[in-house]
């Protein structure tokens, strides 16, 4: 089984979800794909049924949610899902994961349409997911891990809403927030800056994992925003908000990436195919460990810490 909510529009005809912005936000439930990931059984069913099978399939346990970046096809978003729901399973997670789809073209010369496309289905991320999330009883612990675009997403997202989005007088907000190769500007994550506010009010740790060798994001901070560092390439700024960590990631990329494969696409992709990186996923969403202390970081020379397994 497979559970996402989507804002691509859904071609009734052809039954296929296109690459466009949808006006209604549709709730999907995958029961049968092929090993290469394409789809033979799955409905769109309602809110409340869709809410149903998250708590059957663990959101008792809490429940992640995965938010994809640009030049991501459907395909994709549900291969990348199985990855991390089979690593994080593997080292003992047990609760439900699911994804935000957005309309990603899934090519690499899209990148402003699928901008313009995140910032725009951004905030059904919270009113059509997590909120209703939250209103379920007993009320999950909700985790987000974004790649790419999908940070800008969630900082987005994240803007849109208010305390009294939540029910009743609770204030709404999530547990452990995590970015892997984010494509959003660092400066938004310096402490008082806009981007690290709103992940300090809407969750309880954040967690951002980057990696200098990240052609990708080399490329989007070099020529594609102006010369403007993404905080998946070269980290936060020297000055954090507490409770905020930087993942330095290289050594993990080096050693465990055959020299064959460190091209310029997979340098952007590698997390979801590393063990090391869904070892320290898991204990990251526990929530329990200090994030000094966990067994799968290393302290460094300044602030940050290194993924090291």
């Amino acid at each position: 089984m497979a559970l996402f909510f989507s804002r691509r529009t859904y071609n009734s005809q052809k039954k296929k979800f296109t690459n466009n912005p949808s006006a209604v936000t549709r709730y999907v439930n995958i029961t049968e794909q092929t090993p290469d990931g394409d789809i033979r059984k799955g409905s769109i069913v309602s809110q409340d049924d869709w809410l149903e099978l998250v708590r059957q399939d663990g959101g008792d346990n809490g429940v992640l949610i995965y938010v994809h970046g640009f030049n991501t096809s459907q395909k994709d978003m549900l291969d990348r899902m199985a990855k991390i729901e089979a690593g994080l399973k593997s080292n003992g997670y047990k609760g439900a994961v699911i994804a935000f789809d957005w309309p990603s073209d899934g090519t690499i010369f899209t990148y402003d349409r699928d901008r313009s496309d995140a910032k725009k289905v951004a905030p059904h991320l919270v009113g059509d997911g997590i909120l209703p999330l939250l209103s379920m009883s007993p009320k999950p612990k909700i985790n987000l891990i974004a790649h790419s675009m999908g940070a800008l997403v969630v900082l987005r997202a994240f803007s849109d809403f208010g305390d009294s989005a939540g029910s009743g007088n609770e204030v709404w907000g999530t547990e452990q927030v995590m970015f892997a190769s984010g494509d959003v500007d660092s400066t938004w994550l310096e402490k008082g800056a806009w981007g690290s506010l709103v992940l300090k009010q809407r969750s309880k740790r954040f967690t951002n994992y980057y990696s200098g060798r990240d052609r990708v994001l080399a490329l989007s901070d070099g020529v594609i925003n102006g010369g403007r560092d993404r905080v998946g390439h070269e980290g936060m700024p020297k000055l954090t908000a507490k409770g905020h960590w930087d993942i330095y990631c290289n050594e993990q990329y080096l050693r465990d990436v055959p020299k064959a494969k460190q091209t310029i696409t997979y340098s952007h992709r590698w997390w979801f195919d590393n063990d090391g990186f869904y070892e320290d996923l898991a204990l990251t969403i526990g929530g329990d460990d200090d994030a000094q202390d966990m067994p799968t970081r290393r302290k460094t020379n300044i602030t940050d810490l290194a993924l090291l397994t």
